[in-house]
């Protein structure tokens, strides 16, 4: 007999009266596919997709096996290739799927077969109920393929999906091979043929219920533990150091490279947390331990981070006691935030009426001042501080509220203003120098402008010092958009007189229109016509005295004058024009000095 040969009137023995369907002596039934893709949905949704696939391919094992024998029996067959090629047009006649067969090669003990499939009723199920999937999806004709080939071949055959429209092919194709002569990465199917009863499948996800409700159970307690610890206001670290114990771990919750709270389980896991934050490299696996991070958020406002260190991944039980802790963590830390914005803000508001001489009588200024540590006796800097984006500037200020915990920090007018003791940094330029340096590196991706008024060794100075830290400030980010800069009152001292009652854009516009051609050779010939005329004017146009200084003779000087006042438009031997040049250089010499300020 031959494959073609298969017809559905001569296979089914229907009988009307009992309404028993027959194939080949064994009943059938007739069941909508409707009804197989709901039984199918139900079993992914209460199975889980692993244990459903396994459930429906030894199904279809089952079927195609059954329907091998039947076929094998019943017929004397032409050749073990017309058996073969049986089965799709079996397949095709049950309603389930369209089967073209592709290529057939047998070769011995050897069976190579693959085809395609079409209208499978599993793929049109599987799409509508759970979208397109990451895998092929035609679990029951796998395993029908997988069945029926290995009864009728006598040899292990293990059939895969090469392509398939449920994980958004544009067909199903099929491709079947003997297990002996199959690779390594179709063989792993196997295992779902194993006999496992629904049964025991039930019992196997009845443990993992009960193992997750014992689970559940044991984080919500370390919970109500640690919500006990933050009502009897325990520090973070002694909670932090209970959820390290309880889970046997290492714990670490930083933001931004700063470390508020730490657990070690040993001193090895410090020495590898440490290398793997230097290593700005954000991997889960780093020298054979496990990093695990989860962030904590507050109203989409970043609190911090928690990272779990250990020799494993988190297995279920301990996913749910930090999901747990997470929640604890969080209270606390934006509990403690709130407490500290309202620090800032009553700091905010102290220093203001201090900066701006609103608080007259000396007892009450002493008292505020003592809340706040603040001696108002004492000589100060201040320090006025721009953040770009203007969204980084909490996250600044915060950083520094920590790492400068000593000293006054908080925002005015837009600005974050520090007050700095002589006493403690006799050297504000080379303060000023760190701070910014350690911003950076805490957060990269900001761009910070920060300048430093006079020092302040009376109350009513403090507001002097205070403007003239802003004015810098603004000077510095006008002048230097593009980076990161400081200045100190004592390195722009000249300069300040101007700023104060001038708009720093109009001081830019005048040394450029003054002297910008000068500039502009200078750096395009490497010439020193700049320096030449800083020079003339020092020595108050004294010929002289300025060739002696530059080494140069009278005629040399004069060519060098001739020029300047050629590219620059300026008559050099009038007041008018030396005050011009005095001005534009001043400013000039002044943005360089800004430019030299070590990063």
């Amino acid at each position: 007999m031959k494959a073609n040969e298969l017809l559905l009137q001569n296979l089914l023995d229907v009988n009307p009266r009992t309404g028993i369907i027959k194939l080949h002596d064994k009943r059938m039934a007739l069941i909508s596919v409707e009804a197989l893709g709901i039984l199918r949905t139900d079993l992914i949704n209460t199975l889980g997709k692993d244990r459903a696939k396994g459930f429906l391919m030894r199904y279809g094992w089952a079927c195609g096996n059954k329907a091998g024998e039947s076929l094998r029996e019943e017929y004397e067959w032409k050749s073990i290739k017309e058996l073969v090629l049986a089965g799709p047009s079996m397949h095709t006649l049950e309603g389930i799927v369209t089967v073209e067969p592709d290529i057939l090669e047998i070769e011995g003990d050897k069976l190579y077969f693959t085809g395609h499939w079409k209208n499978s009723f599993e793929v049109g199920n599987h799409i509508d109920e759970q979208g397109i999937d990451r895998e092929a999806i035609c679990w029951t004709l796998i395993g029908y393929a997988s069945g029926y080939l290995t009864k009728v071949f006598g040899k292990e055959v293990v059939a895969y999906e090469k392509y398939c429209r449920g994980k958004g092919d544009s067909a199903c194709y099929f491709v079947a091979k003997t297990v002996a002569h199959s690779e390594e990465e179709h063989l792993k199917d196997l295992r779902y043929y194993k006999a496992e009863s629904l049964q025991s499948v039930l019992e196997d996800m009845y443990m993992e219920i009960e193992q997750l409700n014992k689970d559940i159970v044991e984080s919500e307690k370390v919970q109500n533990e640690l919500t006990e610890l933050f009502l009897e206001d325990k520090d973070i670290n002694e909670i932090t150091t209970r959820v390290g114990s309880i889970l046997g771990r290492s714990i670490v919750i930083d933001h931004l490279t700063e470390v508020y709270s730490s657990y070690f389980k040993c001193a090895e896991d410090r020495k590898t947390y440490d290398k793997w934050i230097k290593s700005g490299v954000v991997t889960k696996r780093y020298d054979d331990l496990f990093f695990e991070s989860f962030s904590i958020k507050s109203h989409k406002v970043s609190l911090g981070r928690l990272t779990v260190i250990g020799d494993e991944k988190l297995d279920q039980r301990e996913q749910l006691i930090i999901n747990r802790a997470l929640m604890v963590f969080t209270i606390q830390m934006y509990h403690q935030r709130k407490i500290t914005e309202s620090l800032w803000q009553r700091r905010e508001d102290f220093f203001g009426e201090l900066i701006e001489n609103r608080i007259v009588d000396d007892a009450l200024l002493n008292r505020q001042a003592a809340i706040f540590g603040f001696k108002p006796g004492e000589p100060n800097w201040l320090i006025a501080i721009n953040v770009l984006p203007k969204e980084k500037r909490g996250d600044v200020l915060g950083f520094l509220t920590k790492k400068y915990s000593c000293l006054d920090v908080f925002t005015k007018d837009g600005y974050i203003v520090m007050i700095v003791p002589k006493n403690s940094n006799p050297n504000i330029e080379d303060y000023m120098s760190s701070i910014l340096e350690e911003i950076l590196v805490s957060l990269p991706d900001v761009k910070v402008y920060s300048g430093s008024g006079q020092l302040a060794d009376t109350i009513q100075k403090m507001r002097i010092s205070y403007l003239d830290a802003t004015r810098l400030c603004d000077f510095v980010q006008l002048t230097y958009p593009m980076g990161s800069r400081h200045a100190a009152f004592k390195e722009l001292e000249p300069m300040m007189m101007f700023l104060k009652g001038s708009d720093p854009q109009e001081l830019i516009r005048f040394y450029s229109e003054t002297i910008g051609e000068l500039v502009e050779y200078d750096c395009e010939n490497q010439g020193n016509l700049l320096i030449t005329l800083k020079t003339y004017l020092d020595n108050n146009g004294n010929l002289q005295q300025t060739a002696d200084e530059l080494h140069l003779s009278i005629a040399g000087l004069r060519y060098r004058i001739e020029r300047i006042e050629s590219l620059s438009g300026i008559d050099l031997k009038t007041g008018a024009g030396r005050f011009e040049c005095q001005l534009a250089t001043k400013i000039y010499f002044a943005l360089q000095v800004m430019s030299n300020i070590k990063k």
